[in-house]
């Protein structure tokens, strides 16, 4: 599903913000993957707990030119596929993550529509790299 131009735009405005407070997102994240999505956070440990609000800020301030950001996919395909993550546990970052958007940004910066919009991002991304793991599973059969 594409992402509409309003979106596009939420995504944008609030991309300086989430990069800048990236640090702290990531904490959060994986506290909250920790505390609430346990098998999630144990395996995303063993790919070295990565920098996670920042990929998905860097695929957001490439969201009307994905082709850059994309080249690297499956390289994160691969890491998913290494460790095991399952399509299921996508939706606990996702949960995890937008958690953290919410303890680390103010309603100001990221009002409710702009959170859509991050998670069609998010979802658009996911899909993606659900794709290519799944390619990569095919391969390896």
């Amino acid at each position: 599903m594409a992402l509409d131009n309003a979106a596009i735009q939420l995504i944008k405005q609030s991309a300086a913000a989430i990069k800048g407070q990236s640090a702290e997102i990531n904490r959060l994240v994986y506290q909250n993957l920790n505390q609430y999505h346990p098998t999630a956070y144990a395996l995303l440990q063993r790919a070295g707990l990565p920098p996670l609000a920042s990929i998905v800020a860097s695929y957001a301030a490439s969201i009307d030119n994905l082709e850059p950001f994309l080249k690297h996919a499956p390289k994160i395909a691969q890491v998913h596929h290494r460790i095991d993550l399952q399509e299921e546990h996508f939706e606990m970052v996702a949960s995890a993550l937008f958690t953290a958007f919410r303890q680390v940004l103010d309603r100001e910066t990221l009002c409710d529509a702009a959170i859509q919009a991050w998670r069609s991002a998010y979802e658009q991304l996911a899909n993606t790299l659900i794709r290519l793991q799944r390619e990569l599973q095919t391969a390896v059969l």
